[in-house]
């Protein structure tokens, strides 16, 4: 008698899609953005340097100072953007499930864990670009 009023709405939850989304848009953001600062780095020391600057990248006993710098910090950049894109494919295909289905769990901890590893990764390639630059 008491289950007469009740009304069973299948409405997804709507924080959880929030979040998942902006987790994604938040991860093609900084990893596009770390691929273009990355090759902009490469771009200009290329014009700056010549032709000598990519045999000097494959030169691992005459690295020159710029050489060293695209190495450490556009590697650890590259790292860090290839995370993100992984976060943000785990996080669509998180989003994906949990629109289809309401009564699946989803993985959050296993997508904020790959973004945090992707800001830790972008904050090391930043102070090892600053400590390359100034020491």
């Amino acid at each position: 008698m008491g289950d007469e009023w009740k009304i069973d709405l299948k409405i997804p939850d709507v924080g959880t899609m929030i979040t998942l989304f902006a987790t994604a848009v938040c991860s093609v953001i900084l990893s596009a953005a770390e691929i273009a600062y990355t090759m902009m780095w490469i771009t200009s020391a290329y014009e700056r340097n010549g032709k000598d600057f990519f045999i000097d990248l494959l030169n691992a006993k005459a690295l020159t100072w710029t050489a060293e710098y695209i190495v450490v910090a556009g590697s650890l950049l590259l790292v860090s953007s290839i995370i993100f894109l992984i976060s943000m494919a785990v996080s669509l295909y998180e989003l994906n499930a949990l629109a289809k289905r309401d009564d699946r769990k989803t993985h959050t901890r296993v997508i904020f864990g790959l973004f945090a590893i992707g800001l830790v990764l972008l904050f090391l390639a930043l102070i090892s670009a600053i400590i390359l630059r100034y020491l």
